[in-house]
């Protein structure tokens, strides 16, 4: 049966021999499913090799372009010195011939002491009425002074202010003093303890 069937096979292979193959004809040698890994496989080796080295490259690439570069620092600046000048032989002071009257000191009258601008600002209840209950009523929080004024703030309404800040519609935050603020509203200005 084997003779046969091998007799049929290379009759068929002599026909085909002339024409193109067919998509779907197999080569007569090649059994399915095991030409391609069979050719693949002295080449394992060496895709397993390239494919770990070229992981290798490129952390060592990021590796450097992570690393903050080192520059070298610049050389010192050699300024050229130079000598003091020569000083001057000391002139000769010439007698006067008229004398001289000390001068009586003029007594200076001790100066006040000075008033705080802030210090004379009046409160809010010493506004005149109508400005007083035009002003939009605050609830005052803490508050942070510093020498800084950059760094002074004061808890308005649950928000921190800084000075010059707008607090409501017309009411200015001018200044933060250690024990109180002075506000500006329409162009009074006043102080809040706090």
């Amino acid at each position: 049966m084997s003779y046969i069937l091998e007799a049929l096979k290379k009759a068929q292979a002599e026909r085909q021999l002339g024409s193109a193959p067919t998509l779907l004809a197999v080569p007569v040698g090649a059994a399915p499913g095991r030409g391609a890994p069979a050719r693949l496989r002295p080449m394992l080796p060496w895709i397993a090799l390239t494919a770990v080295a070229l992981a290798v490259a490129l952390a060592v690439l990021a590796w450097r372009f992570q690393s903050p570069v080192m520059k070298p620092a610049p050389a010192p600046l050699q300024t050229a010195v130079t000598p003091p000048p020569a000083s001057m032989p000391p002139l000769a002071v010439v007698p006067s011939s008229v004398p001289v009257r000390p001068v009586a000191p003029r007594p200076v009258a001790p100066k006040p002491a000075p008033v705080a601008l802030e210090e004379t600002l009046p409160s809010l209840r010493e506004l005149p009425e109508p400005i007083r209950q035009s002003v939009p009523p605050l609830v005052f929080g803490g508050y942070m002074y510093s020498k800084n004024p950059a760094d002074r703030l004061l808890l308005i309404d649950k928000a921190l202010r800084h000075e010059g800040e707008e607090v409501a519609p017309g009411l200015v935050l001018e200044k933060l003093l250690p024990k109180a603020a002075v506000m500006n509203y329409r162009g009074y200005r006043y102080r809040v303890p706090y």
